[in-house]
This record gives structure tokens, C-alpha cells and sequence, in this order.
């Protein structure tokens, strides 16, 4: 019997079968004035990623390929008790990052906006895919692969990621469309899911697979 050949990354973000994540571009995370900014991370490295990530949703609406928004939103009635033990540890109580309804939870306005028949997903922990119905609409849709941009890296990136890969979806982490505060912990991030869970790739190489021949 002939063994099935493991599909290359052209096979895998055929846009066919691929669909793009759009993490945490929330003004907590990445605006100047978010809480991330007032409390003395840099913004800089995860606003660099909104161009990129931008780019990659236009191509992605070209080649008919799904793009889910996902955002994070905190608050006592909607986290679970490990998240309030955490924000304890970390005195966070009363100053809570991306709390539910607030300006801190909305998307960037740098960010191209969803449109009707895009994903939205809101989830209350770091897992996109953790009590949410991203898996169920994504696989309505035939999609087997997650293509992932935003922020950060090492956090709600990652866990996504991972969590995707348990699944059974091919993973792709986008090299210059995610970030972290700190790049040597994006850089060794991005190590360990190309080791252990998918590709990573730049944008450009996944904008061409996007992108009609003709129009190359």
C-alpha cells in the first residue's frame, strides 16, 4: 500500500480549504493609550503588525478565503475562576485588560473591519477555539487549515495555535503578521510551533498563493 504523501504548505493554504485569524487587534493590546501602553509594555512591535495583517485580509477577500476576527474580553461575570485568581496575583483587579463593552476591547480602527460574512468571535480566555464556535463554523465552511496573524505571540497566538492543531486543522503562524512585546520571545515562539505544531511563513509568500496567477 502507498503511503499518503504529508501535503506541502502550497496544499495546505490553498484557499480552498484555508481559512485567516485575525487575534487581538484590540486597543488594550495595541493602541498607544491601551492598557497594555499604561502599564509600560511597548506598543510599537504589535501595531507593526496591522499593515501586514491588513494586506493579508484584502488578499484573502480576493481569493474567497474566510477571515475570523478574534477578540478577548474580560470582567468578573464572564471569567472563569482561574483568570480572577490570576488577575489577583498580578493586581489587577480593579484595572482590567479589554473588560466586556469597553473602549479597551474594541477592535483598532487601523484595522480593516469585518464584513458581514466574516467570523466574529469573542472568547474568555486565550484559546480562540476554548468554549467558542470558531471549530464548528470554520468546519461549515470545509476549512482545514488556520492561517494566524495578531498579537501576542507567545499567548493567545499560541494557544489558538496549539489548540488547532488538537483538532486536526493544518496550523500556518504568519512570521511578520504576529508579535510580542519582547521579539525574542516571538522569535522563539515562532521556533516552537515550526518545530511542533505547523509552518511559519511571511505574509508575502502567503499573499502570492492568495493571489491570482494572472495577477502576479
Amino acid at each position: 500500500m502507498m503511503r499518503e504523501m504529508s501535503p506541502s504548505l502550497d496544499d495546505v493554504l490553498r484557499p480552498g480549504r484555508a481559512a485567516l485569524l485575525v487575534v487581538d487587534i484590540q486597543h488594550d493590546f495595541v493602541h498607544p493609550r491601551g492598557w497594555s501602553a499604561r502599564h509600560g509594555a511597548g506598543t510599537a512591535p504589535l501595531r507593526r503588525v496591522i499593515p501586514v495583517i491588513n494586506r493579508l485580509i484584502a488578499a484573502a477577500r480576493t481569493a474567497r478565503v474566510s477571515v475570523a476576527y478574534l477578540a478577548v474580553e474580560h470582567g468578573a461575570a464572564v471569567d472563569a475562576a482561574n483568570y480572577r485568581a490570576r488577575y489577583a496575583r498580578r493586581g489587577m483587579e480593579g484595572d482590567v485588560l479589554c473588560a466586556v463593552g469597553t473602549w479597551g476591547a474594541a477592535l483598532d480602527e487601523e484595522l480593516t473591519p469585518p464584513e458581514p460574512e466574516d467570523l466574529r468571535v469573542v472568547r474568555h480566555s486565550y484559546d480562540g477555539f476554548a468554549g467558542t464556535a470558531l471549530d464548528r463554523e470554520l468546519r461549515a465552511r470545509g476549512v482545514g487549515t488556520v492561517v494566524a496573524t495578531g498579537v501576542v505571540t507567545n499567548v493567545c497566538v499560541q494557544a489558538t495555535v496549539q489548540h488547532a492543531f488538537a483538532l486536526g486543522y493544518h496550523v500556518v503562524v504568519v512570521e511578520d503578521g504576529t508579535a510580542a512585546a519582547d521579539p525574542v520571545v516571538h522569535s522563539m515562539t515562532l521556533r516552537n510551533i515550526d518545530d511542533y505544531f505547523g509552518w511559519v511563513a511571511p505574509s508575502e509568500y502567503i499573499r502570492a498563493q492568495w493571489t491570482p496567477e494572472e495577477a502576479r
